[in-house]
């Protein structure tokens, strides 16, 4: 029996005092405690004294790593400046910084702060209902949105009988005791990536449909792209029945390029939510979009209260993040695919060789890599009912013990201050787990 540590001895005391993790989502907690102390560029250090290089990242909100000079020293300057802090009054840094998030993100054209990704989704449903006079939206299988009720959790209704309302299951993954069993009847559930589905659902329902929400690459159910033309004809069907089309960039908004996901591929939403990336890490999340429905808050038709809406610490952290990210033309987003490019393509190496079925997908900062026997998936439909996920948790339990941190369902961020070096170890590292299974 090995020795309590003093991570032991925290968890022990926070336990008396604290009902569990700042984010409690089953099955995203670690082997055995770990507090960290300090961290530096793509490396954590835990209180006593163990060094991870973490593929976790603030759960992908860290995209730069951490402790980056060229962005805390510019965020110093402007807080020092500050003659308060006070969250109930505005800063004219608010104003530089949606000019510059409407100059990148292609949907933008207004721009409204709150303060996580889970209030952004809540203010992009209640734009959509209030904008189209209608109350049903639709969202996918395997994405995510928050943890509120009306968007947590559910399956996919195989009847196709009846409105495809999602199913909530005991045993489903993403799933709470006090959920309002009534939410479900608010939105349909369908899979993502099959335009067929939709088509069907939309001859149906389009009428009575205000919002449909999505991930445009859907980072949270495998690092799935969309298939070729999906996103075009999602687009033309919004337009053909009247509905908002709001893509849920809150991992891939200046994650995947400065233009988020839309930029990348090309197919402009309605309304956009970011986080996490947009402010490099601080608390900050926005809705951005149609002048025509964000400008329903202007006229206070539709309330999105807040005392830490546009806080001047997150606006100035988000301005710190946007300047260090334009620079160079995007180098920032050069140095990530350089460093992600062999990380990837020595996993699937790896797997090759050692004979072990590992599915590896990407996008540009986001990896998966867990034990699945197809190729390729499309949706989470795919990949999660035939994975490995005994053997997903023993590969991610390897990694920690030997100083590598990734997430759950073997998703792992990739930051701007992850080395070759740290790649490289990092698959020396994978390359010994799979060599003694």
């Amino acid at each position: 029996m090995r020795s309590m540590t003093l991570s032991d001895r925290l968890d022990e005391q926070a336990r008396r005092v604290m009902p569990g993790q700042h984010s409690n989502l089953p099955g995203y907690e670690l082997f055995g405690p770990i507090w960290i102390d300090r961290a530096a560029g793509a490396h954590v250090w835990d209180v006593d004294g163990n060094e991870y290089i973490d593929y976790i990242c603030g759960m992908g909100a860290g995209s730069l790593g951490y402790g980056i000079e060229a962005v805390l020293g510019p965020m110093r300057e402007q807080l020092d400046r500050l003659p308060y802090l006070d969250p109930g009054r505005r800063h004219p840094a608010e104003i530089e910084l949606a000019e510059r998030i409407v100059a990148h993100v292609p949907s933008a054209e207004k721009v409204r702060y709150l303060l996580s990704g889970t209030e952004a989704v809540q203010l992009a449903i209640r734009l959509a209902r209030a904008y189209t006079g209608r109350n049903l939206f639709i969202r996918f299988d395997g994405h995510y949105h928050g943890w509120l009720d009306n968007v947590y959790g559910g399956g996919v209704d195989p009847d196709p009988s009846g409105p495809p309302y999602a199913l909530y299951q005991t045993d489903d993954l993403f799933t709470s005791k006090g959920l309002d069993p009534d939410v479900r009847r608010q939105s349909f559930k369908l899979p993502w990536n099959d335009i067929d589905v939709l088509t069907r659902t939309l001859e149906r329902y389009g009428d009575q449909v205000a919002l449909i929400l999505m991930e445009a690459i859907n980072a949270n159910g495998g690092c799935c792209m969309p298939r070729p033309g999906y996103l075009e004809r999602v687009r033309e069907l919004c337009d053909q029945y009247g509905i908002v089309l709001c893509f849920d960039e809150i991992i891939t908004g200046f994650r995947v390029s400065m233009g988020g996901a839309q930029g990348l591929l090309g197919v402009t939403p309605d309304l956009t939510t970011l986080g996490k990336a947009v402010a490099g890490g601080a608390p900050l999340s926005a809705v951005c979009g149609k002048a025509a429905i964000m400008d329903l808050c202007q006229e206070r038709t539709v309330v999105s209260a807040g005392t830490f809406n546009g806080y001047p610490l997150g606006v100035v952290a988000s301005l710190a993040t946007m300047r260090y990210l334009e620079q160079d033309d995007g180098a920032f987003f050069r140095r990530v695919a350089e460093v992600q490019a062999p990380l990837v393509s020595g996993l699937r190496e790896i797997a090759a060789r050692r004979g072990v079925p590992l599915l590896v997908q990407e996008c540009p900062g986001v990896v998966m890599c867990y034990p699945v026997p197809i190729e390729r998936a499309w949706n989470i439909g795919d990949w999660y009912p035939v994975a490995d996920h005994a053997l997903g948790e023993r590969i991610r339990k390897g990694l920690a013990d030997q100083g590598v941190l990734v997430m759950f369902r073997g998703r792992w961020y990739v930051s701007g201050s992850l080395t070759h070096a740290d790649a490289t170890r990092t698959l020396e590292v994978m390359d010994g787990i799979l060599a003694s299974l």
